[in-house]
């Protein structure tokens, strides 16, 4: 399983950018037959940040998508619409899930989504830095019955992890960092991510799904 990320630095005015991305959305879902989730950059996010996602079986599914938006006019069109509100827009990244899977594709509006960052330090063995992240991931679900997802970068930039864990809402965002900061091994267990990571690269930022 495959997951695109796309993501727009907006000048900030959600009452511009508001309908313009539901457009987006909406011919995506029109045209190719799959979901397109917006997200608004949230906690850790420069203000007017606006997240793209969408998940995909395979290449191959991502491919035949890609060649019904190449040639619609409507997705062309919302693409300009789009890139007029844009201060800047970041690569396109696309990730393998190596634990866990898609949300699904009926996300609920409302939906916060916490998402934590990491780049392998040169030197650092690979295999050992999933591993790490699958057992804090498994850590974390057994301290908050949450499944957090862990994937790494096929597309983009190498050598990434991330993890995202999707909540209901903000309050179950606070209740589950309760639960893990209330733990006496929770911490330790991702301090280890120093042994792996590049300095400076750890993040965690928060998205809230818009459209």
């Amino acid at each position: 399983m495959y997951l695109l990320n796309r993501m727009v630095v907006t000048h900030g005015d959600m009452e511009a950018v508001m309908p313009v991305v539901q457009e987006v959305a909406a011919v995506m879902k029109h045209e190719a037959g799959i979901p397109f989730h917006v997200w608004a950059g949230g906690n850790g996010f420069v203000t007017g940040t606006i997240g793209f996602s969408v998940a995909y079986e395979s290449l191959a599914a991502r491919a035949e998508v890609t060649a019904k938006l190449a040639a619609s006019k409507a997705w062309w069109a919302a693409g300009r619409n789009l890139r007029a509100l844009a201060n800047s827009v970041e690569p396109d990244t696309l990730y393998r899930y190596t634990q866990g899977g898609t949300m699904g594709a009926g996300i609920p509006l409302g939906t916060v989504v916490t998402q934590n960052q990491f780049q392998l330090a040169q030197g650092a063995d690979w295999i050992v830095f999933v591993n790490w992240a699958h057992e804090y991931a498994e850590l974390c679900k057994k301290i908050t019955d949450i499944e957090t997802h862990v994937l790494s970068t096929c597309y983009g930039k190498l050598g990434e992890l991330t993890m995202l864990t999707g909540l209901p809402n903000a309050a179950a965002a606070d209740e589950r960092s309760a639960k893990l900061m209330a733990s006496a091994v929770a911490m330790p267990k991702f301090l280890e991510c120093t042994k792996y990571a590049l300095a400076g690269s750890v993040m965690q930022r928060q998205l809230v799904k818009i459209a």
